[in-house]
């Protein structure tokens, strides 16, 4: 029975990781080109959370697939990576609440601009 739970475990972390790379590679293909020239701070917060997803999808659910596979008993460096990784669900978390915090603010007073391109991109620089 649990082989059968570990191929259905290992067959839902390859579609999550196949879809959800091939979404955010879309999303980074399409508005990709926009970085610069972008008006839009809501074209910034996307962009930003294509590629915190995109490096989820590539990197941490295969981390955990293996991690489930092996029933967590894997090397150290691993371990302490998956530990880590959880941290991109809270960065995930964040730029959500931000992007729903921005198109609040642009509905609620429209003419007052408080997140703008250009403090949101400073902002994104600073954090590197």
């Amino acid at each position: 029975m649990t082989t059968l739970i570990n191929i259905g475990l290992m067959i839902y972390f390859a579609l999550v990781a196949f879809i959800g790379t091939l979404g955010n590679g879309i999303i980074l293909l399409a508005y990709g080109n926009r970085w610069n020239s972008s008006k839009s701070t809501s074209v910034i917060f996307i962009l930003i959370l294509a590629c915190v997803d995109l490096w989820t999808c590539l990197v941490v659910v295969p981390t955990i697939a293996i991690m489930e596979y092996r029933e967590f008993e894997v090397p150290t460096p691993l371990c302490r990576f998956y530990s880590f990784s959880k941290i991109l669900i809270i960065i995930s978390s964040l730029i959500m609440s931000f992007i729903a915090l921005d198109r609040f603010l642009n509905i609620a007073v429209p003419h007052y601009r408080l997140l703008n391109p250009r403090r949101v991109k400073v902002s994104n620089n600073n954090d590197d």
